[in-house]
């Protein structure tokens, strides 16, 4: 029926008949079978081979071809168009839009979609179908399938900065062919990125992310480099906020292991060779085959430092020598002062702590070795009159050349000494470390001449030679300068048979404090030393020594020889050997009868043959008092045999048949009224009332005396003496033993005789007993006889008073 109604319509055109009416009345109905059913005439389509790719986007109504037959169908297509049957693509897009398959629109073919752009643009961009479209990843590109907000249209001006990252979705304009780059107004209707304004934003974002995540690296650092120069010139320019983005965020990968912002790297070139060997520089991480030193202009523009001479400022951050300081070249210590040069120059900057302590390492090379700055000297011509550039811490100019003197300043800046005060502290802590006697003793005569001296507290060190090894550094506590004695050769270094230059000795003692001479104290322990490992000296030694002490001892200095000090004293026997003795176990013989008595024994302290003004008998015995030697009278106990029970062998005797007693007291009353002592005339009387009560005895037998010497370690030694005399005070006896006709027994006697009368009447002025005995020895001699005792007293400025004669009238009232 269908074929027929259009067959007869067909007639009606070709006659020239009106077919309007029956057109118009047909066309409305549902009577045309379609692929979506039974439609009227009105929005079907007719399909040909231009509605394929429609048909992939939208369910279109098209006339059953199968139905009404492929051939007949298209017969009457005329006829269709008059009833309102689509019948070609052309200015009917509106058809594809209304029935639109939303879900089919993802992953769209490039006709399919180059339709719906086309749709888009006769259709006045409906907006149903924008909407549709940007919700969907209909565009494909360098990632695949994308939403249409996710991608960008390439552009060959800019379009670069699309390739510096692949995580871009780029529109595949070979997918879609050079025509899809005639739908930009399209494209950006439905959200793709058409703008190199909008194009940057996004690329700063990814930028910011990937620097954040330090993802970016080289080929995508020279694909960017590769873009700015590309876009130099160009009417496209990095945004101000895009330019602080690249300053700011640090993407740049350097050769320290880290991601830095521009301009806290360099590009690495031929001038910074010398200076990288010894420094930690920011170099960008690149290799040969990146190539980033093509972009030097590029790198520059972005703030990274591509200038040896703009990068100083990295080196005091970077300095870092290498543990083998023996492989810095020249050229690289010369780079590091040029550096140094333009800080101080150019960026007015100070060497602050941190670049010092950094520049502290041993890395010049000096005569002595690889030294830090502060331990290394720059030689001066001045000093060749003393020195050689050999003997001290001193540059290598060998080495470097003459080149480095150019740099003095820089030198001095870091810390290399020039300067006389410093100069001399280094020279002399380099001492030390040299072992060639002349070269130490022409800087000790520099280090005089310069009039240096260590610091306070400094440890010092002297030079000794040894005759095995050469020589050796001893602390100067262990020297002294001088050795006027000549003892203490095993106890300190003695300069003076060392050194015979007297400036050298000068500054020794001087400048670094050494002892002029042995102090008392180093006397008092060379003695006690010597006290511990020898019992011997040698008169020499003895002398030497107790000469120094005498000298040593003026008035401020004898009150540190006390009796704590020397525990030893030099005794002598009759051989005059010379022994080391316990000072408790040896005296001074202030007693000649003692002496004479012991001098068999190690008692008595020495003396030398020779009395001298520095050491006499007198000033020796007081230092030895001073140390706690004691008088051997005062140290002796004398005990008396008892002649009291041997009455049958004592003969008694009329003193006046031996000597006057009368002139005996007168003398003695003459001595205790004009001596020291000042007695009054009653105290005097009592004294000689003892000898008056005394009565006289004659024995044959020997009277003698026990003398005993107590010694520390409990020994006694003891001595007998024949006294020929005695006064026994309990029996108020005096017994004479028998003397015999001869003269020098004559002298005993009478020394005996004073000595026992002086003591009796004397008893607790035991000092004055010498005296009195010396008195009446004169008198033993004369008899005691009246006028001889009054000559004698008179010689003595002696005399008596009148109580003093009334006492003797009435002891002796018959003379």
């Amino acid at each position: 029926h269908v074929l027929l109604m259009l067959n007869f319509i067909q007639y009606l055109r070709k006659n020239h008949l009106p077919s309007d009416n029956f057109v118009n009345s047909i066309r409305e109905g549902s009577w045309l079978k379609t692929s979506c059913g039974p439609r009227s005439p009105v929005g079907s389509v007719l399909n040909d081979s231009r509605w394929q790719v429609a048909s992939q986007i939208s369910d279109i109504p098209f006339i059953d071809h199968t139905y009404y037959g492929e051939e007949e169908i298209f017969n009457y297509k005329e006829e269709l168009k008059l009833l309102g049957v689509i019948v070609d693509l052309s200015g009917n897009y509106q058809v594809v839009i209304d029935h639109l398959k939303s879900p089919c629109l993802a992953s769209l073919s490039a006709e399919a979609f180059l339709l719906i752009m086309e749709c888009i643009r006769y259709l006045k961009a409906p907006s149903n179908l924008l909407n549709t479209l940007k919700g969907v990843s209909c565009l494909k590109t360098s990632i695949g399938f994308k939403t249409p907000a996710e991608c960008f249209l390439y552009d060959k001006v800019w379009g670069c900065i699309l390739e510096v990252f692949n995580c871009l979705p780029v529109i595949d304009h070979k997918f879609y062919g050079e025509k899809i780059f005639s739908y930009k107004d399209e494209l950006k209707q439905i959200g793709v990125v058409i703008d190199f304004k909008d194009a940057i934003k996004k690329f700063a974002c990814v930028f910011e992310q990937k620097a954040s995540e330090t993802s970016i690296n080289q080929q995508h650092v020279r694909s960017l480099l590769s873009c700015c120069r590309l876009l130099k010139g160009t009417d496209y320019s990095f945004p101000s906020d895009f330019s602080l983005i690249i300053g700011k965020f640090e993407w740049l990968h350097t050769s320290v292991g880290d991601f830095r912002c521009p301009k806290k790297c360099i590009l690495y070139g031929p001038e910074w060779k010398s200076i990288s060997s010894i420094t930690c520089l920011p170099f960008i991480d690149c290799n040969e085959k990146c190539g980033l030193d093509e972009y030097k202009e590029e790198l520059k523009n972005i703030g990274v430092i591509t200038e040896l001479k703009d990068g100083v400022r990295f080196v005091p951050e970077c300095l870092n020598f290498p543990s083998d300081p023996s492989t810095i070249s020249p050229e690289s210590v010369f780079s590091l002062l040029e550096c140094i040069r333009s800080l101080m120059e150019e960026h007015k900057l100070s060497i602050e702590d941190g670049f010092r302590k950094r520049l502290s390492n041993n890395w010049l090379k000096t005569h002595a070795g690889y030294r830090s700055p502060e331990k290394s000297l720059l030689f001066d011509s001045e000093w060749s009159s003393f020195l050689n550039p050999t003997d001290g811490p001193f540059i290598d100019a060998d080495f470097y050349g003459p080149k480095i003197e150019v740099y003095q300043k820089e030198l001095n800046a870091i810390g290399v000494t020039s300067d006389v005060d410093n100069f001399c502290s280094l020279l002399a802590s380099h001492l030390e470390s040299l072992s060639d006697h002349d070269t130490i003793v022409k800087i000790y005569l520099y280090l005089h001449e310069h009039n240096w001296k260590p610091e306070k507290n400094a440890a010092k060190k002297v030079w000794i030679l040894d005759g095995i090894k050469g020589g050796k550094w001893v602390d100067s506590e262990e020297c002294i300068v001088h050795d006027p004695a000549k003892l203490f050769g095993s106890k300190f270094y003695i300069l003076e048979d060392i050194y015979d230059n007297n400036d050298i000795l000068r500054f020794f003692h001087h400048k670094v404090d050494i002892k002029n001479k042995p102090s008392l104290e180093d006397y008092v322990d060379l003695w006690n030393d010597w006290g511990s490992s020898m019992e011997q000296l040698s008169y020499e030694e003895c002398c030497n020594f107790w000469t120094s002490i005498s000298i040593h001892l003026s008035i401020n200095e004898e009150k540190k020889l006390d009796d704590n000090l020397l525990m030893k004293l030099p005794a002598t026997s009759e051989n005059n050997e010379i022994f080391l003795v316990d000072k408790k176990d040896v005296f001074i013989p202030d007693n000649l009868h003692m002496k004479k008595l012991f001098e068999r024994e190690k008692v008595f302290v020495w003396y030398p043959q020779h009395n001298s003004t520095a050491l006499s008998k007198r000033k020796l015995s007081e230092i030895y008092r001073k140390i706690g030697a004691r008088n051997i009278s005062e140290s002796v106990s004398k005990e008396e045999s008892s002649l009291m029970n041997d009455d049958g062998k004592l003969k008694y005797v009329d003193p006046n048949n031996i000597f006057s007693l009368m002139g005996l007291v007168k003398l003695t009353l003459g001595f205790l009224a004009c001596s020291s002592l000042k007695m009054e005339p009653k105290k005097r009387h009592e004294a000689v009332q003892s000898l008056l009560n005394l009565s006289f005895h004659e024995t044959l037998e020997p009277i003698d005396v026990s003398y005993s010497l107590s010694l520390s370690s409990g020994g006694v030694i003891t001595k007998k003496a024949n006294k020929r005399v005695r006064w026994e005070s309990q029996g108020c006896k005096f017994i004479i033993q028998k003397m015999d006709g001869d003269l020098g027994d004559s002298w005993k006697y009478a020394t005996n005789f004073s000595e026992a009368i002086s003591e009796g009447v004397l008893r607790g002025n035991q000092d004055h007993v010498p005296a009195l005995s010396e008195l009446i020895t004169y008198g033993f001699f004369l008899k005691f006889k009246n006028e001889e005792i009054d000559f004698l007293m008179e010689s003595k400025n002696l005399q008596i008073d009148l109580e003093d004669e009334e006492f003797l009238s009435s002891a002796f009232p018959y003379d």
